[in-house]
């Protein structure tokens, strides 16, 4: 079998390992460097992304002849991660401007359909920004924008604006909770995605 690392040949025999994850583990293990991450495997010139979990497993490594390896560093990774959560924002404030429309129309199934995808969007989206950061060394306690001054402060108004849209959910006042989606917490949600796209380019 051929393994490639980023484009150079990897002399290691897998022979004694019986299928693809079994291969990776020991591939990431062996070869790939503090501060990186594998970011694209290539089995047999083919992109391999797992459909399901721990799909490498039922790769056989008998059907690989050819393996290729890149990887990114943590940094580049966190980049990404951080301009892609900067477009998520973007899908999260449709969803928004949605669940407190139907929520007013009293179109009540609908509108917490959506309201669920709101707030596993918005766990996701604080959630990556604040892990994203820790990679890059940015501390969101020092920091300080010009749209919303101290960082940790609007992380925190954040959190308490969740806890009373559950608060008031709970309490089935749902005009009172489509005011607080469109009028307080779409525009914390695009001030976020301004802070993750700065820090993508920081």
């Amino acid at each position: 079998m051929e393994i490639t690392l980023n484009d150079q040949n990897l002399p290691v025999d897998l022979s004694h390992l019986r299928n693809l994850e079994e291969a990776l583990l020991e591939l990431n293990e062996k070869f790939i460097p503090q501060g990186q991450q594998l970011f694209q495997v290539e089995v047999n010139g083919e992109f391999f992304t797992e459909r399901y979990p721990r799909e490498s497993r039922y790769v056989r490594l008998g059907e690989v002849s050819r393996l290729d390896l890149k990887t990114v560093s943590d940094e580049e990774l966190a980049r990404s991660i951080l301009a892609d959560a900067s477009q998520q924002a973007d899908t999260l404030s449709q969803a928004l401007e949605k669940s407190a429309a139907l929520f007013r129309l009293a179109a009540e199934d609908e509108a917490n359909h959506y309201f669920a995808q709101v707030l596993e969007a918005l766990r996701w989206l604080l959630q990556t920004g604040e892990g994203a950061c820790q990679v890059l060394e940015v501390d969101l306690g020092r920091m300080n924008t010009p749209q919303i001054g101290d960082v940790s402060d609007f992380l925190k108004r954040f959190q308490d604006l969740l806890e009373e849209m559950l608060q008031v959910y709970e309490e089935e006042d749902y005009i009172l909770l489509a005011d607080l989606m469109e009028y307080e917490l779409l525009p914390m949600v695009l001030q976020w995605q301004k802070i993750l796209s700065q820090l993508s380019h920081h």
